[in-house]
């Protein structure tokens, strides 16, 4: 056995992941579907404000809003025009979400700002045209109907 020590670096525990890594890191768990690795990304008392949609206030809000949505979702991903971050903790997105499962198809446009603090998501706001999405919905609802008729 050698004495020389090990070359390789070894990362700082006290390095925390910037603000924007941490949204990245939230936005893929929630691609995989996972429920526990985006849950452990949300600080206790997380807001996400999904305009015009039902705000979740807190952690146990947030946790029943995406049971429901995974509940029939088979894919969701996150397709960014832009995602950088503004400072103090805040990160812009600019981004279409892909959404599909029971039946439904959406391509939604959408901005995001999230707020990140002490490594968690503390705010998550999204803005996107109710209209587009009444649209997709619109567009869907032949397969939806036909996808709960099966099930």
């Amino acid at each position: 056995m050698s004495s020389q020590a090990d070359p390789t670096p070894i990362a700082d525990a006290s390095t925390e992941p910037s603000a924007q890594e941490v949204v990245q890191a939230l936005l893929a768990a929630l691609e995989r579907l996972d429920l526990d690795g985006a849950l452990s990304l949300a600080a206790p008392d997380i807001r996400w404000i999904n305009v015009p949609w039902k705000t979740a206030t807190n952690k146990e809000q947030f946790r029943k809003v995406l049971q429901l949505m995974f509940k029939t979702t088979t894919r969701l991903e996150f397709q960014f025009f832009d995602i950088h971050e503004r400072g103090n903790g805040v990160v812009y997105t600019d981004r279409v979400d892909i959404l599909e499962g029971g039946g439904m198809s959406m391509n939604l446009p959408v901005q995001g700002e999230f707020r990140v603090k002490d490594g968690l998501v503390t705010e998550w706001v999204d803005r996107f045209s109710w209209l587009k999405a009444i649209g997709d919905f619109g567009r869907s609802l032949p397969r939806i109907i036909a996808h709960r008729l099966r099930g």
